[in-house]
């Protein structure tokens, strides 16, 4: 199935940026695709509304949330249309973060412009990063070497961990499960702690570079293999506790439902896609990538975008270890990319936490001249606005963490 997650015009003709298969592809001009997304993809409104609006009526007011408060940890606003508890129809605002990335890195080195990338959206900088890199090395003719391709994925999956522990932590804090969410925390910040000593980095940001990546000696990497041995074995325990708890679960079940139907028509991808059956993943597009096992669920509710991201630990710790164990083989490995043919333009992808990133970019003279950039959580939002409809106010919290999505991310 395809599934649409950009759209852009260059130079009067319009290109389709669709998903099918684990792989990202430009359509050109293509008249005979259809997508009901595509009006919202091509317009990229602030405002996200829910598919039903139902903004006025007897009782109807606007319960408005944010942009400052407890419980919004960034500066957005939600609209909550309501006569009384349950919610009728949501819309978000992602004004407030705004920021005009594509003429803030146009005209830019590549290399600057990286800094700008990784700045984005703090959580998923590393694949912003990478998305970006393989755009620009795509465009400028660098062939990476398997070394890189290998460590990068090791800075993906070690992204992927620390948010689907922190994803989950903040679950089980809305549920009021505080000593659950304590130890996940903890170990959140003991995968911080791993990604500092790993990479110089708390977030991974400066370890990635166009074409190349820096190399961490022997000893990094034997520690990144007992630290994640460590985090997996105790993230095991907890979560086997955690679905033993009722009371944990009875609150993530049938909560904020999307639909299989709705979670594609959206353009939704990543861990919220797979949790309503859809077993698509980029990954499955990279050779690197061996024995790859994908979760999916079929619910569509908060446990089940739990319970994904939850499996989605284990087989990334054992992605991790595999890599681990292949650069430990290697005496005095360096990274030596080779050159193909130049192109004015480049696609670079990559299978975030939360969902696909995509960048096309433009290159002249060396320098960033045009870029189109797509992320999971603009299509997250408004995945979170349907499924909360129907819904109650104390379901909230449940919706918004476990669509793991951020304002930064979404609103460019």
């Amino acid at each position: 199935m395809k599934i649409l997650i950009g759209v852009f015009q260059k130079d009067g003709i319009e290109h389709y940026i669709v998903q099918e298969n684990g792989v990202i592809s430009l359509e050109v001009d293509p008249k005979n695709m259809y997508f009901e997304n595509y009006t919202f993809i091509k317009l990229r409104d602030p405002i996200i509304s829910s598919y039903e609006s139902v903004r006025n009526g007897e009782g109807v007011f606007d319960f408005r949330y944010g942009p400052v408060t407890s419980g919004v940890g960034e500066a957005g606003i939600y609209h909550l249309y309501t006569y009384g508890e349950r919610i009728l129809s949501v819309d978000v605002d992602l004004s407030y973060k705004s920021r005009k990335l594509d003429q803030m890195i146009s005209g830019r080195d590549p290399k600057e412009a990286l800094k700008f990338v990784e700045s984005i959206c703090g959580n998923f900088a590393f694949s912003h990063s990478v998305a970006f890199s393989r755009a620009v090395e795509n465009s400028l003719g660098i062939n990476i070497d398997p070394v890189t391709e290998s460590l990068r994925i090791v800075g993906i999956e070690l992204e992927r961990i620390y948010n689907h522990l922190y994803v989950i932590s903040q679950l089980a804090l809305a549920a009021s499960q505080k000593v659950l969410s304590s130890h996940l925390s903890y170990l959140f910040e003991e995968s911080l702690r791993l990604n500092k000593i790993f990479s110089n980095s708390r977030y991974l940001k400066n370890f990635n570079r166009i074409g190349e990546i820096k190399i961490p000696d022997g000893e990094k990497l034997q520690t990144l293999k007992e630290g994640i041995l460590k985090i997996i074995d105790d993230f095991k325990k907890l979560y086997d506790h955690a679905l033993a708890s009722g009371n944990f679960i009875d609150r993530l079940y049938s909560t904020a439902v999307l639909k299989m139907s709705d979670a594609l028509k959206i353009g939704i991808t990543g861990p919220t896609l797979r949790a309503t059956g859809v077993k698509e993943d980029l990954r499955y597009g990279n050779w690197m990538y061996e024995d790859l096992q994908i979760s999916t669920k079929n619910d569509g509710d908060a446990l089940s975008r739990m319970e994904v991201r939850a499996e989605e630990i284990f087989e990334s710790s054992k992605i991790i270890l595999q890599k681990i164990q292949i650069l430990q083989k290697i005496q005095n490995f360096k990274t030596t990319p080779e050159s193909m043919e130049k192109r004015s333009n480049g696609l670079g992808y990559c299978e975030s936490p939360s969902g696909t990133i995509v960048y096309v970019i433009e290159t002249k003279d060396s320098k960033i001249s045009d870029l189109y950039i797509s992320t999971p959580s603009f299509f997250g939002f408004k995945g979170v606005a349907n499924a909360m409809i129907g819904n109650v106010f104390t379901d909230f919290q449940f919706a918004i963490e476990s669509f793991g999505i951020n304002f930064a991310d979404a609103a460019l």
